[in-house]
């Protein structure tokens, strides 16, 4: 596992959710909009992970982010996610910050970061 990996594990499993293993940034924003994408579709803002994994719902994502998932059937997509970027935006400030430089952060992730007093446009405003 990558340095990057290992935080973001660490802050997630401190916030009571298991995180797929991904190396980078990067990997980690590609799982969060599949996993946001299938949201979408679903139309439903307050629906479970485990309705979407019984809906066939979270498509592109590997067997092993799938078992992760599983792991946290309960739990609302919405929840899980803000929770992954919350703990994204702690330990991968300045990636996130590259990234958004290029316009490869997904728009509810800024906005998610956003709502938790995040710029990336490098300051904190809460």
């Amino acid at each position: 596992m990558s340095a990057f990996s290992d935080r973001w594990a660490q802050c997630m499993q401190g916030s009571g959710f298991p995180v797929p293993t991904v190396q980078d940034a990067n990997e980690a924003l590609e799982f969060l909009d599949k996993l946001h994408n299938a949201l979408e579709n679903s139309g439903g803002a307050d629906v479970t992970i485990g309705a979407l994994l019984a809906a066939g719902a979270v498509t592109g994502v590997d067997e092993a982010a799938l078992a992760t998932l599983g792991e946290v059937a309960t739990v609302a997509v919405g929840v899980y996610i803000g929770a992954c970027v919350a703990c994204m935006g702690s330990v991968a400030f300045d990636d996130l910050k590259g990234l958004f430089a290029s316009n490869a952060v997904p728009d509810f992730v800024v906005a998610q970061l956003n709502s938790q007093g995040v710029d990336l446009g490098g300051t904190v405003t809460a």
